[in-house]
């Protein structure tokens, strides 16, 4: 192979590593709407409602991609930045993104867990908890997506929490 051929292959080369590098490592925009259901553990309160998911995902090359957005339920809106969890004993394998839901207090300036929120790799389940909700309706109120119903609430609670 002639020395004009060689450079022309790297060219070719470092053209094609920066396109598929842009390609991938492009945000990748999520807006979700999932019909949900928020209930009490410890009692009767269940309820139906709307959660919105609107963010972007961020890719990585340590492949720790980042979600940053925010999740709106029964009117409380938060801003939320969820971090991808790994499978045990598995590098490969993601089971979904989660994180604490915090804001910082104007007169301390620490931050403050105001709650939880739990999502499936591809975004599709959710499960979240949220101290405002908690305040509003005086309990300690899972909030799920997508269910109808306690039961499905519950089948996803248990589907998350066996991947963790």
């Amino acid at each position: 192979m002639d020395r004009s051929a060689l450079k022309a292959s790297m060219v070719i080369a470092i053209i094609g590593i920066i396109l598929i590098s842009i390609i991938y490592f492009r945000p990748v925009s999520i807006d979700r709407n999932y019909s949900g259901y928020m209930y009490d553990e410890n009692s009767e309160f269940q309820k139906s409602t709307e959660i919105k998911l609107v963010g972007e995902l961020k890719k990585k090359l340590s492949l720790n991609y980042m979600f940053t957005g925010s999740v709106e339920v029964d009117g409380v809106k938060e801003q939320i930045t969820l971090k991808r969890i790994w499978a045990k004993n598995n590098i490969l394998k993601t089971l979904g993104y989660s994180d604490f839901i915090e804001t910082k207090n104007d007169k301390t300036g620490q931050y403050e867990v105001n709650g939880t929120l739990n999502t499936s790799k591809d975004f599709n389940e959710v499960i979240i908890r949220l101290g405002k909700i908690d305040d509003k309706y005086n309990g300690k109120i899972n909030v799920c997506g997508p269910s109808g119903n306690k039961k499905e609430a519950n089948i996803i609670i248990a589907k998350m929490g066996e991947n963790n």
